[in-house]
């Protein structure tokens, strides 16, 4: 049946294979979010560049790896004009000539991107379409294309492998792998797309019953796949939490062992990464902002890690008030873009699509709520789990304070909407715990009945509207011919 998880996860390929290919071949080079940045840490990958190399241009006395070698074509690909429709012009024909007419060379030239503090595990896909149109004799920019469908093939398998072995919230599930926004960032060379996607397989392999007392193959499975997304952004840490339930259930120690075990990987890069400092990003000469513990009227050039720090240090209230505070001041700019955020992550889908994506969100949430709770989880699973989650959500709030935001500052700059995506998928193990309000309502008991695909019904329409909606809709704002 089309609402049974394996329906939903035929559907999800048929919906979002044609719309994700109309993302990938419609949008201009470097118009997707970082994308410049992401590639060439992909094609650095293809000469042993895992850790990235020193820039010439780094600041005297310092050691920051800030960039990696890339072949020249690729290099004058991500440096042509069509960088210029940013954010939603129509690209030139001369600029889409000029990129089309680059070629590939044996050299290598250095490219700077902040992409090497990140485990490049989730660059791999494009990496291998880069190597792919080498050898097969396309041009660098066909190749940057095939780079683009290396990673949504990968976001569709790991998607549809997550609907259909799902035993809860496939609906969710759904929902989230279908909002434009994530379908954008799954059809590019940002690893974040398929950084959601294997969140989603995290979640689906934990709402499948394991053998006791072992923790079963897809426990182990969705301890990989968090291992990965962690190893990436060390922010979301606290997402191993989700495995460690039902915390009475046999075979605790083992679980919990193991989770240990895959904490040792992200914090060795961690290591790494603080050891080698991360990438100042320049501003105009300012003085620290209130929160400085210091004095005020010493003048800084770069965001700070250090100073940060000394600031959560002095205010060790700031570190739960800061992102709090915050997300509520950038919420009703944030939201939008959680759902409907395309091309470079700053230009939002047309306004009358928003309401349906929150009718199908709802749905599945809803549907989530009635579905009850995951086998053998009690009360105390679900604290730790919303630990978890708030957790997840304080660590990539902080990330950017100490990393991207001016010093001493009283709020948070830098956070995207895409970061909340990786979050959303895991409110399928919270919801059935608010589900006991629905049981409660005069009328709504009776919801408890209906099967949990059919929560599903209005995310399945908005994928299937989005085979067209969102493919136009880009080529209006570009107006580029397909490569």
């Amino acid at each position: 049946m089309l609402v049974q998880p394996r329906g939903l996860a035929a559907w999800f390929v048929l919906c979002t294979l044609p719309t994700g290919l109309g993302c990938a071949l419609l949008t201009p080079i470097d118009m997707f979010s970082d994308e410049m940045s992401h590639i060439a840490r992909a094609d650095g990958l293809l000469y042993g560049e895992i850790f990235g190399v020193p820039g010439a241009a780094s600041p005297p006395g310092t050691a920051y790896r800030t960039g990696a070698m890339v072949n020249i074509g690729i290099f004058n690909v991500l440096r042509t004009k069509e960088f210029d429709a940013f954010p939603d012009k129509p690209v030139t024909e001369a600029a889409r000539r000029e990129t089309e007419a680059v070629r590939w060379d044996d050299r290598l030239v250095f490219f700077p991107t902040q992409m090497v503090e990140y485990f490049p595990i989730f660059y791999v896909p494009a990496a291998l379409g880069l190597l792919a149109g080498e050898i097969s004799g396309l041009s660098p920019l066909h190749s940057v294309y095939l780079a683009r469908l290396a990673m949504l093939l990968t976001y569709i398998a790991l998607g549809a492998a997550a609907l259909a072995l799902a035993r809860k919230g496939a609906a969710l599930f759904l929902a989230v792998l279908t909002l434009p926004a994530a379908i954008n960032l799954g059809s590019s060379s940002n690893q974040d797309g398929v950084m959601i996607a294997s969140c989603v397989f995290a979640a689906s392999m934990l709402t499948r019953p394991r053998p006791s007392p072992g923790p079963g193959l897809a426990w182990l499975a969705a301890l990989a796949a968090l291992t990965a997304v962690v190893c990436a952004k060390t922010p979301y840490a606290a997402l191993f939490l989700f495995c460690l339930p039902p915390l009475l259930a046999p075979g605790f120690r083992r679980r919990a062992g193991l989770v240990l075990l895959s904490v040792i990987p992200p914090g060795l890069w961690l290591l790494h990464t603080v050891h080698n400092g991360f990438i100042p990003y320049p501003l105009a000469p300012y003085h620290p902002g209130p929160l400085w513990p210091g004095p005020r009227d010493i003048w800084l050039h770069t965001p700070s890690a250090r100073d940060n720090w000394h600031v959560l240090l002095a205010h060790p209230a700031a570190i739960i008030t800061l992102p709090l505070i915050s997300l509520r001041a950038f919420w009703s700019v944030t939201w939008p873009f959680i759902l409907g955020g395309i091309a470079a992550g700053n230009v939002l889908l047309p306004t009358w699509e928003l309401p349906f994506l929150i009718i199908s969100l709802s749905a599945a949430a809803a549907g989530s709520m009635v579905a009850g709770t995951i086998q053998g989880w009690r009360a105390a699973d679900a604290g730790l789990v919303a630990l978890a989650l708030f957790g997840a959500f304080i660590g990539m709030e902080l990330a950017m304070y100490l990393t991207y935001t001016s010093v001493g500052m009283p709020y948070i700059a830098g956070v995207s909407p895409r970061y909340f995506l990786l979050l959303m998928p895991f409110f399928v193990f919270l919801l059935p715990w608010a589900g006991w309000i629905v049981s409660r309502l005069p009328g709504l008991a009776r919801l408890t009945a209906l099967e949990q695909g059919w929560f599903a019904l209005p995310a399945m329409a908005m994928a299937a509207v989005n085979i067209y909606v969102l493919p136009v809709y880009i080529f209006h704002l570009f107006r580029m011919p397909w490569p």
